[in-house]
């Protein structure tokens, strides 16, 4: 059986750009609704029980804790094995987390961006991107023009980009279409 890939773009009713994407994720660091601590406290629940019901589902048995951070909700799932929860590169726990900022906050006016991890997967991920980042720039400084990263999603290229953007003698931009949409750190005009 083939498959073939597929590109999705999802807008809310309104018009407005969906959580997760690029312009669902500049739409969000513009808005700073009040926050309501009752609806905080329901979002709390909604989200242990969602990734409790999440990780049932796989056959896993972990430890979910909630916590509030200032900038977002942060679910983590500890346990066992949590490869089949954070799944290849990512895709499970970025699929599992984008489908709880959209289901958490649902009726609620409080709103807050949801993270979900999994014994640490996002913070090590943060470091590979920036090692990767790293080494791309120590490439363009040595003379190369241009260093393509390998695709990633735009949480991941947000993370280089904001890493990157204050290093002298490099920018960045991306290049491509989603899936395949990469980040192309180059050699800045004043370098």
């Amino acid at each position: 059986v083939g498959a073939a890939v597929a590109k999705v773009e999802a807008r809310l009713g309104d018009g407005e750009a969906a959580p997760g994407t690029e312009a669902g994720a500049a739409a969000e660091s513009r808005q700073s609704p009040p926050v309501d601590a009752g609806e905080l406290q329901e979002a709390t629940v909604r989200l242990r029980e969602y990734l409790e019901r999440v990780a049932g589902a796989l056959g896993l048995e972990a430890a979910v804790s909630v916590r509030d951070e200032e900038e977002a909700l942060v679910g983590s799932v500890d346990g066992g094995d949590m490869g089949i929860f954070i799944g290849r590169h990512g895709q499970t726990i970025d699929a599992v987390q984008y489908l709880a900022n959209n289901v958490v906050f649902r009726g609620l006016q409080t709103r807050k961006r949801v993270v979900v991890d999994a014994e640490g997967y996002r913070q090590r991920r943060v470091e590979a991107l920036h090692a990767m980042a790293d080494r791309a720039v120590d490439e363009v400084l040595a003379g190369r023009s241009r260093h393509e990263l390998k695709p990633m999603n735009p949480v991941e290229r947000r993370i280089v980009h904001i890493y990157l953007q204050d290093r002298q003698g490099v920018e960045t931009f991306s290049e491509g279409r989603e899936p395949y949409r990469q980040v192309i750190v180059a050699r800045s005009g004043n370098a």
